[in-house]
């Protein structure tokens, strides 16, 4: 089976919540490219797009947490531009140093997440894929 990792240049992970983004572009050997924080509406979602325009400029792929709350608003933003958007599972940890977890690393994850699937939508069809709990984790 073909990896996600073997059909796009690049990965923007997004950890989403009421207020803000966290992204991260990785490349698909995992490595981060680069990383950035931005408002969760539409003037984000913008700069966000430019962000991946600029560290991923070729074939990428969008790995959100929470498509179905707070980040429906930039999972659908990113279809309506074309955007290809797999949606992986908020991370199932403790928070780190001093009680608090950070949204970086969690974007990163995200995107480490997506990159370990085979799971990809092709051509025509639904944009927004789940990949399941634990998939990125092998």
């Amino acid at each position: 089976m073909t990896m996600l990792a073997e059909q796009v240049d690049g990965v923007i992970g997004v950890d989403t919540h009421r207020d803000t983004l966290a992204a991260a572009a990785v490349s698909p050997i995992g490595a981060v490219l680069e990383t950035t924080d931005a408002p969760a509406h539409t003037r984000g979602y913008r700069r966000l797009l430019a962000f991946a325009r600029q560290h991923v400029p070729g074939r990428r792929c969008w790995a959100l947490e929470g498509t179905g709350s707070y980040g429906a608003g930039l999972a659908d933003f990113l279809k309506d531009a074309g955007g290809r958007v797999v949606e992986v599972c908020r991370a199932k940890r403790p928070p780190v140093r001093g009680g608090r977890k950070t949204d970086m690393l969690d974007a990163v994850r995200a995107a480490h997440e997506a990159l370990a699937t085979d799971r990809f939508p092709q051509g025509p069809g639904p944009l927004v894929e789940e990949v399941p709990a634990g998939l990125g984790n092998r």
